[in-house]
């Protein structure tokens, strides 16, 4: 526990330290653009004066000189724009990254979770079997509260899920004139992440909120069912979403 908390806290410092860098390259973006429309400024009126006939040996020389200054600026404007847009980008991917990971946790939360779901399932139907019919309703009352207790305890994953496309979804819209911010857009479906997919419940209820129905083992078995076939899809979905952001890197 300690040394993911460590882990944790050296991965935030290290991402405040990347803002950083292009927060730092953004300014100095925007104070090189000043210089150079200053010193194109002064070198279109050395340009005048030439014009006019002013054609002195020093103003030649100043005129060839701010011309250097420009050509300066400009390289090192382009240097500064390709690590700006280089280290942007490598937020975005992060935050990808991180989206992909809580998904995948998420999945193994509710893999697990169905295995709970089916084992409360397997014992209520196994103790109608060897119960008098006068504690059915007794014991549907228990495994109900098993199986919505369950989904409760599994809820976090998906709340966990929700963050992580929020973060993404700002990330990439700060950098939506990227060329990898509208190929991440697409290929995740960022505009169109709907919550309700996940929530596939026909009887259960994987929230605190709302009236608990009592749920028979048909009831049981058929939202396990539900359960599994939405695992199944979004398995899928998540390996088709990691295979077309592989490539993204080289973008």
């Amino acid at each position: 526990m300690q040394l993911t908390q460590a882990l944790q806290i050296k991965e935030d410092k290290v991402n405040e330290l990347e803002k950083n860098l292009v927060t730092l390259d953004q300014e100095r973006i925007k104070q090189l653009k000043v210089k150079e429309k200053e010193l194109s400024k002064v070198k279109g009126e050395l340009i005048d004066k030439l014009t006019s006939g002013e054609n002195t040996k020093e103003v030649h020389k100043e005129k060839e000189a701010k011309q250097r200054e420009i050509n300066e600026l400009q390289q090192e404007l382009s240097r500064t724009s390709v690590s700006y847009n280089a280290n942007r980008k490598k937020q975005v991917l992060k935050q990808v990254n991180n989206f992909l990971k809580t998904k995948e946790a998420f999945l193994t939360l509710r893999e697990e979770a169905i295995k709970k779901l089916q084992n409360c399932y397997n014992r209520l139907v196994n103790s109608i079997d060897i119960t008098r019919s006068m504690k059915t309703t007794e014991l549907t009352d228990k495994y109900t509260k098993e199986f919505q207790n369950t989904l409760v305890k599994y809820n976090d994953g998906l709340l966990e899920l929700n963050k992580n496309h929020y973060s993404l979804k700002n990330v990439v819209q700060e950098n939506k004139e990227l060329e990898v911010s509208l190929k991440i857009e697409n290929i995740l479906r960022l505009n169109s992440f709907n919550l309700d997919k996940y929530k596939i419940f026909k009887f259960a209820t994987n929230s605190q909120e709302g009236t608990r129905i009592q749920l028979n083992s048909n009831m049981m078995e058929e939202d396990i069912n539900s359960l599994r076939k939405n695992l199944n899809e979004l398995k899928l979905e998540l390996n088709q979403e990691k295979s077309e952001l592989k490539n993204l890197a080289a973008v």
